[in-house]
């Protein structure tokens, strides 16, 4: 009974070890890029994996030579496949946005204002300057023109 199963233990230890043998050879390669665009408030994600696979049998001469030569037929594979193609919106940047956009125009709309209202005071202030001078004009020449009595007065 001994002998019989440690001869199953023995068959099925050379049984497994003839089948693992396998005369193929497999080199895979993947990658994963992953492209990130923001475009704005749009967010653009596109994930590719590209594999590239070289795979090949060994082959070796059919007689029971020991230390055989062997030779391997390689065929390369290569092949790209999209994971994830999407377009999110992100709603939080676009109200920040929009925010940021309604305060800058009111500071422009301000500003705005606010040059027009110094530029009206500058001219109204020019103005009466203009019309100060005109009136202090005005007092020299007559007081430039005043004779005393008896003298004639200056033509123009």
């Amino acid at each position: 009974m001994k002998k019989l199963i440690m001869s199953l233990v023995i068959a099925a230890f050379t049984i497994v070890g003839a089948q693992a043998q396998e005369n193929k050879t497999i080199k895979e390669e993947t990658t994963v890029k992953r492209i990130v665009t923001k475009d704005g408030s749009n967010v653009k994600v596109k994930e590719i994996k590209s594999t590239a696979t070289e795979s090949g049998a060994v082959i070796v001469e059919g007689n029971n030579k020991v230390d055989q030569e062997s030779t391997v037929r390689m065929s390369k594979d290569l092949s790209n496949e999209v994971l994830m193609d999407d377009v999110d919106v992100d709603k939080d940047n676009e109200s920040s946005v929009a925010k940021q956009i309604e305060i800058q125009n009111a500071e422009l709309e301000t500003s705005r204002r606010n040059q027009q209202e110094l530029a009206a005071r500058k001219n109204q202030e020019y103005k009466d300057k203009q019309d100060q001078m005109k009136k202090e004009m005005a007092e020299r020449r007559e007081s430039l023109q005043a004779r005393p009595k008896g003298m004639s007065k200056l033509k123009n």
